[in-house]
């Protein structure tokens, strides 16, 4: 760098519907928003979204966005390689030589994930659970020495603390009360592995019934789905 030159902070700007919003990067809180919803502007589940984070934006100026899409990211597999290296690191040693070169780009998920102070997941349910772009995520990042550890006495530690996250999804059946509920394995599911790396301040947003009963019906649902996450966005 040139004597007396002074290097500009970077900036992220975020444009809504209504307003852009100008973020200055250097020394601000990370909101990472997990997209594991293919349909973009279709989308119902980023349409909450959305809402959500216009107005938590607008209302903490300390926060920034980075948004991770995941059916536009080419997630590394778990091979042979990558999953001998799992179990090295269950057994407390550091990885080295090629194995850590085949880990080079699953860290980078590892440290993106970590980096963040709030988690959006914006999610629709499929097959009473959740796509799988993002169970392949979750089993990339949820990693011993990183996430999780075992303690000396054999019990498991969480490593991410005192983060929140906010799941946003969307259903086409209703799932919370009746013979249905039996069929949800996406929120105990979601709650269970972010639990187990020690996230425990978990919120849901649920649309459900977007593809039952007539169109107002879905319609109002919606609605109301976006009302909460205004809402949720303003506290």
């Amino acid at each position: 760098m040139i004597p007396g030159w002074v290097v500009p902070p970077r900036i992220l700007k975020k444009t809504f519907a209504n307003f852009s919003i100008i973020r200055y990067l250097d020394d601000m809180k990370k909101i990472l928003h997990i997209i594991a919803s293919p349909r973009e502007d279709e989308s119902r589940t980023l349409q909450i979204s959305e809402a959500f984070l216009e107005v938590f934006l607008e209302n903490h100026p300390d926060y920034i966005l980075d948004e991770l899409n995941l059916s536009k990211e080419d997630l590394p597999q778990l091979g042979t390689k990558s999953v001998s290296g799992k179990y090295m690191l269950l057994e407390g040693k550091d990885l080295f030589g090629r194995l850590k070169e085949s880990w080079a780009e699953i860290l980078q998920y590892i440290e993106g994930f970590l980096s963040a102070e709030l988690y959006i997941i914006s999610t629709p349910m499929w097959n009473f659970s959740i796509p799988y772009l993002l169970k392949q995520y979750i089993d990339l990042i949820v990693q011993p020495k990183y996430l999780f550890r075992y303690t000396e006495s054999g019990k498991v530690e969480g490593l991410v603390k005192n983060k929140k996250m906010i799941v946003i999804v969307s259903r086409g059946g209703q799932y919370q009360t009746g013979e249905a509920k039996g069929f949800d394995f996406q929120e105990p599911y979601l709650r269970a592995i972010f639990g187990f790396v020690g996230i425990s301040d978990i919120t849901f947003i649920i649309a459900e019934g977007m593809d039952s009963g007539n169109p107002e019906d879905r319609k109002q649902r919606l609605q109301d789905a976006i009302a909460s996450a205004k809402k949720l966005g303003s506290s």
